[in-house]
């Protein structure tokens, strides 16, 4: 069976290319899909996560960042433009492919590729929480005419969701989000490794990944650690991550004399090395789709604690057993649950046993057995039609 994912760059090392990878890897490897991988932002980079060499890349040259250097008007306009060779690109491709199922990764191509007409059948997939939009535009500053375009293109998305054959969410939470929709299911996220290794929990070190946005709330967990570090000064805090707020987080760690215990590192392949070299994993998330760091450090048998946004923690943690929920941008129980861990190693201990053992649900062969079955179920649909 063909199949082909819409993404915009595969050489970001962000939680969305991560599962990608692992997905079409397991297809491509495993259960011996064709698998080709579309992309538009791409250009010559390299991506950062390992993709089979079974695995097909196409990259269409559309630029879509390009956008960023340019004020309102002038972007809508050249957006307008991009949009129109984007369209005329990916129909020439996929007609070419003669792919079974087209996936979209709820990107630029979203409202395109419903009107493409290469026979295949169509799947929408978003990594975010439904609500992500509006949590972004409560909480970023930026000029009200922004704003107000961004829930507007939001809005013309879900004009789109009806004419996918499958839209699949990533919590049963955000399922109920989308309930309106009679062709929305629910499918976890898979875990991406297990090491046979475990975390030994001794480090007097936190550790916490990904982008350094808005979204992951590094400014609530700085606020967070300067807590922790008036009671225990000696343990440290790793954020490993790359983004836009690099700038500004910089400058609050320096601000709050915290530049010796809260180090900013560069993301590394070789992530589970990080992992098993610390005590306690940290997500201090205003909004998630379905969060894989999560499944990573569990895998590693670290406990977690983790603000209970949406979507995706209270699906994964386990409060009380294999980590702590706390409550959503809580940073006083944050740093209360943090320091419950440092001071108590049998604690620690405990959970990231529970963490190793809970976290094999979200295994390959479980979750891509539920992804198999669907591609098969629209590939019959598709013969018989």
């Amino acid at each position: 069976m063909k199949l082909v994912y819409c993404i915009i760059d595969c050489s970001r090392s962000a939680g969305m290319e991560r599962i990608i990878s692992c997905k079409a890897n397991y297809l491509a490897d495993i259960l011996g899909y064709d698998v080709s991988i579309i992309t538009t932002d791409r250009g010559n980079k390299k991506n950062f996560y390992h993709f089979s060499d079974k695995i097909t890349f196409v990259d269409l040259g559309i630029n879509y960042y390009e956008l960023e250097q340019y004020f309102f008007f002038k972007k809508i306009w050249r957006q307008i433009q991009k949009r129109k060779i984007h369209f005329r690109r990916l129909s020439d491709v996929l007609q070419k492919l003669k792919a079974n199922i087209v996936i979209s990764t709820y990107s630029h191509e979203f409202t395109l590729l419903p009107d493409i007409k290469d026979g295949s059948k169509k799947i929408g997939e978003i990594h975010f929480s439904k609500h992500y939009n509006r949590i972004e535009n409560k909480n970023k500053e930026q000029p009200l005419l922004n704003k107000i375009f961004s829930r507007l293109a939001e809005q013309r998305k879900y004009l789109y969701i009806s004419k996918y054959d499958k839209f699949i969410v990533l919590t049963k939470a955000d399922l109920q989000n989308w309930k309106k929709y009679p062709n929305v299911e629910f499918i976890y996220n898979i875990l991406p490794f297990y090491p046979k290794e475990t975390a030994f929990l001794n480090a007097k070190r936190v550790i916490s990944v990904g982008r350094l946005a808005l979204q992951k709330g590094y400014d609530m967990l700085v606020e967070a650690w300067e807590k922790v570090y008036q009671i225990y000064p000696d343990w440290k805090l790793d954020i490993f991550g790359e983004g836009e707020d690099y700038d500004f987080l910089c400058q609050l760690i320096s601000s709050k004399k915290l530049e010796h215990v809260i180090m900013i590192n560069t993301p590394t392949k070789n992530i589970i090395s990080e992992y098993l070299n610390s005590s306690i994993y940290v997500m201090s998330s205003r909004y998630e789709g379905f969060p894989m760091v999560l499944l990573e450090d569990m895998s590693c048998g670290l406990p977690c604690v983790a603000f209970n946004c949406p979507d995706g923690p209270l699906e994964i943690i386990t409060d009380n057993e294999d980590g702590f929920l706390v409550g959503n941008g809580n940073i006083q129980e944050m740093a209360e649950k943090i320091m419950l861990l440092i001071e108590n190693e049998d604690l620690r201990k405990k959970m990231g046993i529970k963490a190793k053992e809970n976290v094999k649900r979200f295994s390959p062969d479980i979750i891509m057995k539920e992804w198999d079955n669907l591609f098969q179920q629209l590939n019959l649909y598709q013969n018989l039609s």
